[in-house]
């Protein structure tokens, strides 16, 4: 059996930040808030590994933004997109990972990761609202009109799509080298 050290789990995590400043420049702008594919990549790694390697690669992420590399939507970076209008977003990476590994111990069933997908992008975009309330001065009901209606289709195919990847990479990734919480 392959033991997962803090080594190799820390370079998971790191190769995971990777790929979600990939999946970053994916991008539409459709108003204040761009649709990416930032959160299909948190989705899909909030599904495949434990919920610390996972908060792992959320703030490796963050902290090469923070260091001015533009790994966020649209090319950003600094402390301008880690506190600005769509911050909320980038913070709720942390709950929609946590919110999945309270599921995760279940992800060879597929209602679980379903729900539990639905459930922290629910959360993530939730937070998002939440910060545009305080950063932007919206009411609630204007930062739920602007910052979470128009994703919710986006976000349930999102959904679809990291349950059927993540259900392929378990499936072929044999027991031995998959991580246990």
């Amino acid at each position: 059996m392959v033991k997962h050290t803090q080594l190799s789990r820390l370079i998971i995590a790191a190769e995971l930040a990777v790929g979600l400043a990939i999946c970053s420049k994916i991008t539409i702008p459709i108003g204040l808030i761009p649709l990416t594919g930032q959160t299909m990549a948190v989705g899909l790694i909030a599904s495949i590994v434990p919920a610390t390697v996972g908060t792992w690669a959320i703030g490796i992420y963050l902290l090469l933004g923070l260091i001015g590399l533009p790994v966020f939507a649209g090319s950003t970076a600094g402390l301008a997109a880690l506190f600005g209008p769509t911050a909320g977003y980038l913070w709720g990476f942390f709950l929609y990972v946590w919110i999945m590994g309270v599921f995760r111990k279940f992800t060879k069933q597929t209602p679980a990761l379903i729900f539990g997908n639905l459930f922290g992008a629910g959360i993530q975009l939730l937070a998002g609202a939440y910060w545009l309330v305080l950063s932007a001065k919206l009411s609630f009901s204007a930062a739920l009109a602007s910052g979470v209606t128009p994703f919710l289709i986006p976000a349930i195919i999102k959904v679809v799509l990291v349950v059927v990847a993540a259900k392929a990479i378990l499936q072929r990734l044999p027991e031995r080298f998959q991580m246990k919480n």
